[in-house]
């Protein structure tokens, strides 16, 4: 369906990150679509990363009643099909009311919820998510949504290289109450650098200066002031990160969208009100004081002799659960995350009986290639068959075995193999539902990057529909699509969805692999 979509969020800085999940939940289940974001103007290059995004409109950082219709003028020359609204305030309430559209969505926020949480510490119906109520919308438009964390596009150069552990410590928060006291970042920092040699990245701006003397403690070689820095470019930073040491704020769903792991110190406010970052190996340190949390944002000054939700909270046990997620970065590999049927074995529809075997040309070299350039080799298919009736799991896993031990007498080791059974339109009661796993869904590329150690954003993707290469969309790493099996009945769905598509079509599994190395070669080289 070719449309036309508007998506509002103005600001602030952590929650136009996290519109980046449904902005490519809009952009997977609209592939025709042109999406705007519309921001104001310090978040423009912000929304320029939201994957899905075709354009940014702004308004002022502080916008009068003028600009407001201003802005509205504009949009109504655009003639939209479909506004999502994820901002929720008077100014976007405007915008959608005063503009025509065929489809409207409205974020609807948890505010009785998050309000007794706040006035009575009342947990026992957490406020949902913000990228699980943003998905309300995409909901209510009739999808599914598949995104459910934040996800940034970026620029992979690194910027500065170095040998070491790389690590991003931003010590500010959008209230000075929400900040863990600067001391103690940089004891962590100090820490850090003795027990790892790691690199520091102190991220401020420049009313927010590190101690004096951290320098002297950690040596000029190993210390990068990072002041006012482009928070595009801060991005690109933290993406060539191995870990983020920050407060609740913003940069920690910054961090969260580039895939690199967060630590994120959480005082006056609390994981239950729904701002908490969602990396796949993202944690919040905190501890309970019967105040807390204190207000919803975090700016209410603290009543108590000391911030006790925050001085209560060691340098010694940061630096500690840092060194547990660096001591995990270390042993990160990237994957070939490929698809089974139509990419490396013929495509046989439904076909449960391993007899039946038979490999893509080109799929056994393409795969001893990817292996000798140190990728893991992982396997993910949908295998709607067993929600549908046609064959069991138990044929599924045997069908695997096989598969698996063919490749290793062709000298292919395959680190993973995970399938989906889940069907929603299934005739099996329990596999009849809709789940986190099947593809575009990230669940099986997740639990492969749990138990195999992935790194999912210096990952690649194959297969031949497009559900594979959203998968590669969804989880920040690369897609490739092959022509093989169904492939070339979805390379006409690719083009109009991606502007280089054909950068991203391979005629089979070896021709991406060529691709593949060639990237590999020369990861400054555009796709």
């Amino acid at each position: 369906m070719k449309c036309k979509i508007l998506v509002m969020r103005f600001s602030s800085l952590g929650d136009v990150v996290l519109a980046s999940a449904p902005v490519l939940n809009l952009k997977v289940g609209y592939p025709e679509s042109e999406i705007f974001f519309l921001t104001k103007e310090r978040h423009a290059p912000l929304g320029r990363c939201l994957p899905g995004v075709d354009r940014v409109l702004t308004i002022g950082n502080s916008p009068g009643p003028s600009e407001i219709f201003k802005i509205i003028r504009r949009i109504e020359s655009e003639e939209f099909d479909i506004i999502v609204d994820l901002q929720g305030n008077f100014r976007s309430f405007l915008v959608r009311s005063l503009v025509y559209a065929g489809q409207k969505a409205v974020y609807a926020r948890d505010r009785i919820v998050r309000q007794r949480i706040v006035d009575y510490q009342d947990f026992t119906a957490g406020a949902a998510h913000t990228i699980d109520k943003y998905n309300d919308c995409i909901v209510n438009l009739g999808l599914n949504p598949a995104a459910k964390r934040p996800v940034l596009i970026t620029n992979r150069a690194p910027q500065f290289k170095s040998n070491n552990f790389q690590i991003i410590v931003a010590p500010e928060a959008s209230f000075p109450n929400k900040e863990w006291p600067i001391e103690r970042f940089a004891e962590v920092a100090v820490r850090l650098h003795q027990a790892r040699g790691a690199k520091i990245i102190w991220a401020t701006t420049s009313t927010h200066k590190a101690p004096p003397n951290l320098e002297d403690k950690i040596g000029q070689e190993f210390l990068v002031h990072l002041i006012d820095c482009p928070i595009d470019s801060l991005a690109d930073i933290i993406y060539n990160s191995d870990l983020c040491l920050a407060n609740d704020s913003g940069i920690s769903h910054l961090s969260s969208a580039v895939g690199t792991p967060v630590l994120a110190i959480f005082g006056p406010t609390h994981p239950a009100l729904g701002f908490a970052p969602r990396g796949l190996f993202d944690k919040v340190i905190e501890v309970d004081e019967y105040c807390r949390p204190c207000s919803l944002h975090g700016g209410k000054p603290c009543f108590r002799e000391e911030r006790f939700c925050f001085t209560r909270i060691s340098a010694e046990r940061v630096a500690a659960e840092a060194l547990e997620i660096l001591e995990m970065r270390k042993d990160r590999t990237k994957a070939l995350l490929v698809d089974r049927d139509g990419t490396v074995i013929i495509d046989k529809p439904f076909d449960s009986d391993p007899e039946e075997i038979e490999f893509e040309p080109g799929s056994i070299d393409a795969l001893t290639r990817a292996q000798k350039l140190g990728f893991k080799i992982v396997i993910v298919s949908n295998q709607s068959g067993i929600a549908r009736g046609y064959f069991d799991l138990a044929d599924a896993e045997r069908f695997n075995r096989v598969l698996v031990q063919l490749l290793k007498q062709k000298g292919v080791y395959v680190d993973g193999i995970y399938f989906c059974p889940h069907y929603a339109q299934g005739v099996v009661a329990n596999f009849a539902k809709v789940c986190n796993c099947r593809k575009p869904a990230a669940g099986m590329a997740e639990k492969a990057a749990r138990e195999l150690n992935i790194d999912l954003r210096k990952s690649y993707v194959i297969g031949d529909k497009m559900d594979d290469f959203n998968l590669g969309r969804i989880i920040g790493g690369t897609s490739f699509l092959v022509k093989t099996g169904q492939g070339q009945d979805n390379v006409n769905s690719l083009r109009k969805s991606v502007q280089n598509a054909e950068n991203l079509i391979c005629e089979n599994l070896l021709d991406a692999v060529r691709r593949i190395e060639e990237l590999e070669k020369n990861p400054h080289s555009a796709i």
